[in-house]
């Protein structure tokens, strides 16, 4: 399951996907995985939460975050949240160009038990993520 919580850019994303993912922590029975391109929120994050910064693999291309979510995915069976805190920021794109890896992490969910979390960073949902659920952060 593929889910976007999105607003304009200061409006609070990444401290609900850190709220939210604190909050899975005591419901959750597997793994949550929080992916984003900085360690500030290291401190943010529960300590059961597996913070990883992108940066330290050398992620930049929306094919290269798209390829290493599903490495994630596939090399941890226990995962149950996954949380990617600024795809537009990791790629140096805009949302509205990032369909590739949106479709490409939204396939991956499908054929997992994981649900992923994304957020972007636009007023309004490009068409291209309009069947997801999602939720504006204001």
């Amino acid at each position: 399951m593929l889910r976007i919580i999105y607003g304009a850019k200061g409006s609070g994303k990444t401290q609900k996907l850190i709220a939210e993912a604190n909050e899975m922590v005591e419901k959750s029975s597997g793994s949550i995985v929080f992916l984003t391109d900085t360690d500030r929120y290291k401190f943010d994050l529960n300590y059961n939460i597996r913070l990883i910064n992108v940066q330290n693999f050398g992620i930049g291309s929306e094919e290269q975050l798209a390829g290493f979510v599903k490495g994630i995915m596939a090399s941890n069976s226990d995962i149950d949240m996954l949380y990617v805190d600024g795809a537009h920021r990791i790629t140096g794109k805009k949302t509205e160009d990032l369909q590739l890896f949106y479709e490409e992490v939204a396939k991956a969910g499908k054929n997992s038990a994981v649900e992923i979390v994304l957020s972007a960073s636009v007023d309004t949902l490009p068409p291209f993520l309009s069947s997801f659920d999602s939720e504006k952060v204001q």
